[in-house]
């Protein structure tokens, strides 16, 4: 049995659609409730590996898959979407799994495509005895909106737990108490990231959930489905409205008694056919792609660019902490001259790696040069950017084969660590008050008012424009937050790596490049002279990629 997750994605109709299997046996495709992602499948996932090869999707515009962009989302477009996912993926039938909002997708899948379901299992699916107008819809599903002051993530915090105690969330009222135990804090955590994540789309998906037909569409499903139900949850009083016809079933409260006894009824109609092996996309013959590829400490999140060009790749390396989706505007500039290869390194983003193993150097370079290897990638050029300097350096020293030449982006060289204090990096670890996600948001903004952040006197205000927009701020947060734990170790790793000693090995093959906003342009000079060499500064009027891109061709 598979004992370790397999994430991919395959494509419909020119989007994106994530998935994480795990385990072995028939089919079972699962689909998450909103505002989650498939995430919050994996602990039935590992549950029922021995019966089932669990395929569980993020719904499009959650997660990690593209959103359908159309005027009025439905529940069929949804269906229709995971359906064309399994198709792409070659799963000719499986049981469909599904709560809430992808309760109602795994029904209305079975009801338009029933040669692909074996049956369908719900826990909870959506009935509304009166159905939400829309005006009630914008009062419910509040957009998020990114504020300047970063209280839009508290309010997330405390709306995802509020959902918890109040149904629905916004009539906090004795007469909507939830019946059932406030999950725990890591629980509620990764929801609201996940609603954080989802953006615009969670209105737009959630409100296709009230609209949908609910039990008017019953009678015309010809699959078997059982429309199961558990204490504690808001639509367990709904039960007494379906049809004598209809398969109706109490699960335990418990969530382990209850994955046991859906297990059971899982089991009473399992898929036939064969369940298609995981097959990776890069080498697929695709341009321009995202895709896990196994690692030995498994898998790691990589976006390819420009992947048919004969040119000599590039290895673009994100600033740590972040990740390689905020960096896809310097990687398409890049990709428009050689093929770019982006990966989130362990700890970071999307490349989640078991509590249990401590992030390092070594690890980073390690896992990159797999990622290389398994892409069939003998050369690269890197450019790296800003702190991932010591992931450039270390891969280059482990394995020279690899690594042809290194432009840098400001790392922050020789007296850098010097000058910072570990112990103002900020724990931005789940706490109950919310507190953790102001203290990264501010931690953010003043990175780009003074240097070092934490000394906020007016000899250290930085003389460039700062970068405010809370759009663009809300974009790092969010990256930053999938891997809250994570935070802390990884800056002090970086400031504990003699990076000075590295850059001074490469003289000869390597280059450095600034931008003014950078947060170690002010390093830029120190860094390449211990490279022998002088930087390209950017401003304004400067293009990073075109100077990164000038640097590579000195350098051939």
């Amino acid at each position: 049995m598979a004992r370790s997750a397999q994430k991919g994605f395959v494509t419909v109709n020119a989007r994106d659609v994530h998935y994480c299997r795990y385990g072995t046996g028939p089919a079972l495709v699962m689909l998450h409730a909103a505002p989650c992602s498939a995430k919050v499948m994996a602990p039935l996932q590992v549950a029922w590996a021995d019966d089932f090869t669990t395929f569980a999707f993020d719904l499009p515009g959650f997660g990690l898959s593209d959103a359908i962009q159309i005027d009025r989302l439905e529940t069929h477009h949804l269906a229709d979407a995971i359906a064309g996912a399994m198709r792409a993926l070659g799963i000719a039938q499986a049981g469909l799994y599904g709560r809430h909002t992808g309760a109602g997708v795994a029904v209305e899948l079975a009801r338009r495509h029933p040669e692909l379901c074996s049956m369908v299992l719900t826990d909870g699916y959506p009935v509304f005895p009166a159905p939400y107008s829309e005006e009630r819809l914008k009062t419910y599903l509040l957009p998020i909106e990114p504020r300047w002051d970063g209280t839009h993530l508290v309010w997330a915090w405390f709306r995802y737990r509020e959902q918890h105690m109040f149904w629905p969330w916004d009539k906090s009222e004795i007469a909507h108490r939830a019946d059932t135990d406030v999950p725990g804090i890591d629980f509620l955590y990764r929801g609201t990231v996940e609603l954080l994540e989802s953006g615009d789309n969670y209105p737009t998906v959630y409100a296709s959930a009230f609209r949908h037909a609910g039990l008017a569409i019953i009678d015309e499903i010809k699959v078997p489905v059982c429309f199961g139900n558990r204490p504690g949850d808001s639509q367990f009083r709904t039960m007494k409205l379906y049809p004598a016809s209809a398969w109706v079933q109490q699960f335990s409260r418990s969530h382990a008694e209850a994955a046991a006894q859906e297990l059971e009824v899982l089991r009473l109609h399992a898929a036939s056919g064969a369940v298609p092996h995981w097959k990776s996309r890069f080498g697929s013959g695709a341009d321009t792609l995202r895709d896990y590829v196994p690692t030995e400490w498994g898998p790691a999140y990589v976006r390819g660019y420009s992947l048919t060009r004969p040119e000599t790749p590039i290895l673009l390396l994100h600033d740590l902490p972040g990740g390689c989706d905020l960096d896809t505007g310097l990687a398409t500039s890049l990709a428009a001259h050689a093929p770019v290869v982006s990966l989130d390194l362990f700890g970071n983003g999307n490349s989640v790696l078991a509590a249990d193993i401590a992030l390092s150097p070594a690890l980073w370079a390690n896992q990159t040069a797999q990622v290389l290897d398994a892409l069939g990638i003998t050369e690269v050029r890197i450019c790296a950017v800003g702190t991932s300097a010591l992931v450039a350096t270390e891969l280059a020293r482990l394995r020279p084969d690899l690594v042809r030449v290194v432009v840098f982006r400001s790392p922050p060289a020789a007296a850098v660590r010097a000058d910072m204090d570990a112990e103002q990096i900020p724990d931005i670890s789940p706490q109950w008050d919310g507190g953790n996600f102001l203290r990264l948001w501010h931690h953010l903004r003043d990175q780009e008012l003074w240097y070092p952040w934490y000394d906020r006197r007016v000899a250290s205000a930085k003389k460039t424009a700062p970068r405010l927009d809370p759009e663009q701020l809300h974009r790092r947060a969010v990256t930053l937050l999938k891997q809250p734990n994570r935070y802390r170790e990884i800056w002090k790793i970086v400031l504990a790596y003699p990076l000075a000693d590295a850059l001074a090995h490469l003289r000869g093959t390597a280059r450095v490049v600034s931008h003014d906003q950078d947060t170690f342009a002010f390093a830029a000079t120190r860094a390449a002279n211990l490279l022998g060499t002088t930087p390209i500064r950017c401003g304004e009027s400067t293009d990073v990629g075109e100077a990164t891109l000038s640097c590579f061709a000195e350098l051939q």
